[in-house]
């Protein structure tokens, strides 16, 4: 019962279907051709035996627009799958995305009940009650990660165009965020190290640089085992300042290189560090390219690393003193 099941959903599948209507078509059309050739040819006879003056010149031209208009039709057909099949994955990923933010907000919220029941229910101790109080406090900034994610991506469309563009330093930039939020990178007993490299200046919205070297470093935290280490490396080139950050976790196979920067995708690694709504990645693709950089992953294979990239163009010339030029290289990104 169930394989005739399984046969049937196959059957009135889209892409079964599908095929099916382009086998037709192309049927169709290997006929029509046939049997105006043979149509075509009967005229001829027809005419040398009746010894009459018909001139049939010009007899392929109705062939030529017949053949167009079957392959526009089927042209038509496949742009309708490929746009429906586009919007039928979507869906899917939404789905996904709502399970997945409905799971992680319930969660930290369990926690933050549970833990206020118990200390209404109960007198603690002022130990125990700062434990509570802790734990309550990254439920919270853990809901706040989530909100802003959300939002992030939404505000995406919204926000091109409208950075705050201005001179900035790499390696002073990546500093000063890691002295800020260190302790956020490394609550989990990772440790994060910078390789300093050669100094460039680039043009960036600093606030939103900040989203793209924060959700690569937890993203790298996330999918590394505790207590690993995150390196974050700074290069230089005559037209590009590169940005890697490298983590010794689960890995990423060669064919998701490229989903991984899709909305609402996660990867298949361990359950137990599946924990986020499939967004930041997105958000840092979009950002990196509105600056005029490219964002990319590269890993061994599963269980051996990976490695996220960004490269962002160098500013043409910049001034210690005076107003730098905030024209990155169009070049500069390939």
């Amino acid at each position: 019962m169930r394989a005739l099941h399984i046969k049937a959903r196959w059957l009135y599948h889209p892409v079964t279907i599908f095929l099916s209507i382009q086998v037709l078509w192309i049927l169709l059309m290997v006929v029509w051709i046939r049997w105006y050739v043979e149509k075509n040819a009967q005229v001829k006879e027809m005419a040398q035996q009746l010894r009459a003056q018909v001139v049939l010149e010009g007899w392929w031209v109705p062939l030529i627009e017949g053949g167009i208009l079957l392959t526009l039709i089927l042209a038509g057909a496949t742009l309708m799958f490929i746009y429906w099949n586009k919007q039928h994955r979507l869906n899917q990923m939404q789905r996904s995305f709502v399970s997945n933010v409905t799971h992680e907000l319930k969660s930290p919220v369990a926690s933050i009940q549970l833990a206020l029941e118990t200390m209404v229910i109960r007198d603690l101790p002022d130990g125990k009650r700062r434990e509570f109080l802790g734990m309550m406090l990254d439920d919270t900034e853990r809901l706040t990660t989530l909100i802003n994610r959300i939002l992030g991506a939404a505000r995406i469309e919204k926000q091109r165009g409208r950075y705050s563009l201005e001179s900035t330093s790499m390696r002073r930039f990546v500093e000063a965020l890691l002295e800020e939020d260190r302790h956020l990178f490394e609550k989990d007993g990772h440790i994060v190290l910078l390789e300093k490299g050669t100094d460039a200046h680039v043009a960036m919205d600093r606030v939103a640089m900040r989203v793209v070297v924060s959700n690569l470093i937890e993203n790298a935290a996330r999918y590394s085992p505790r207590g690993s280490t995150i390196r974050v490396r700074l290069q230089r080139d005559l037209r590009s300042c590169r940005l890697e950050v490298i983590d010794s976790g689960e890995g990423i196979a060669r064919k998701d290189f490229k989903n991984v920067f899709k909305m609402f995708w996660r990867g298949e690694g361990n359950p137990s560090h599946k924990r986020g709504t499939g967004l930041g990645l997105y958000i840092v693709r979009h950002i990196v390219k509105d600056h005029g950089g490219r964002v990319w992953v590269w890993s061994a294979g599963p269980g051996r690393g990976s490695t996220f990239s960004v490269r962002l163009p160098r500013l043409r010339k910049y001034s210690a003193m005076g107003r730098p030029s905030l024209h990155p290289q169009a070049n500069s990104a390939s």
